[in-house]
């Protein structure tokens, strides 16, 4: 009897089992195409995706191309500027260089009369420079002088400030060039001023030249004769000593005490000239 009821009991799992291969089968049959679709519709997406990827790669290596070529174009654009600039600029400055000399060839002519005291001249101030000139640079008494115009600059001062400047121009470059040189030798006064003689110039190159002035103060102090060179180097003169100095910065730090050894002047083996202005 307990034999019997044991083998019905192996039996009966076997039985189940076999009762559940159908429904396994049937929702097999119809799961398996769903899933199925369901991969083929996922490999799909991923194979959009990939391909949408592999399209934004190849976008982004063309715009990175497109900016380091865009970036290649700037860089010599700005070079080509710079060079343009930098053209432009050597351009100007050699046009404004050639104003400069041009109008200091049509001044060559002209003397600047410093701190000649006002109304001397008694309103004709080219018939008081020609008597005047020779009896202020007895060296020139011989000489055939021509003014051709003279006149202060400027309308007269009424408050104190020094008398006006006065522009004579010369028939001839040789004759200013006599006086300046007559005049650096000369110490002249009217009454009681000093009267000074010196070129015109443009006004860059006064500003050029200008600079050299406390160089030149401190020069005289040493015992050394200080002249300009035209447009603007400084010339020092000391018995056989002459130096010609580019900038008035060589020149100060030439003339500092202790320091003449290392001076960045030219040494000239010209004749020593006179002092003022060439």
């Amino acid at each position: 009897m307990a034999e019997r009821t044991r083998s019905k009991a192996s039996q009966e799992p076997a039985s189940i089992d076999e009762k559940l291969d159908p429904i396994k089968e049937a929702l097999a049959s119809m799961l398996n195409p769903a899933l199925e679709a369901q991969r083929v519709f996922i490999e799909k997406q991923f194979s959009k995706l990939d391909s949408k990827i592999e399209h934004f790669r190849a976008e982004v290596a063309k715009n990175t191309a497109e900016i380091k070529r865009l970036k290649a174009d700037q860089k010599g654009t700005s070079s080509r500027i710079t060079k343009v600039e930098d053209n432009f600029h050597n351009s100007w400055s050699a046009l404004e260089m050639s104003i400069f000399e041009l109008e200091d060839r049509s001044r060559r002519d002209n003397i600047r009369i410093i701190n000649l005291p006002e109304n001397v001249e008694s309103g004709d101030v080219r018939t008081y420079l020609l008597t005047s000139l020779k009896k202020w640079l007895p060296a020139l008494s011989g000489d055939n002088i021509e003014v051709m115009r003279a006149h202060r600059i400027g309308p007269e001062r009424v408050t104190s400030g020094g008398p006006r400047t006065v522009i004579c121009k010369m028939l001839r470059y040789t004759d200013r060039d006599r006086i300046l040189k007559a005049a650096r030798a000369t110490r002249i006064e009217v009454n009681g001023r000093e009267v000074r003689f010196a070129a015109d110039y443009s006004n860059y190159t006064v500003k050029k030249r200008r600079v050299f002035a406390p160089a030149m103060d401190t020069a005289r102090k040493c015992g050394f004769t200080p002249f300009l060179i035209y447009p603007a180097k400084l010339k020092l003169t000391r018995g056989a000593e002459a130096y010609i100095f580019n900038s008035h910065v060589d020149a100060e730090f030439f003339l500092e005490p202790n320091a003449k050894g290392h001076a960045q002047g030219e040494k000239d083996d010209e004749q020593p000239a006179d002092a003022g202005t060439e």
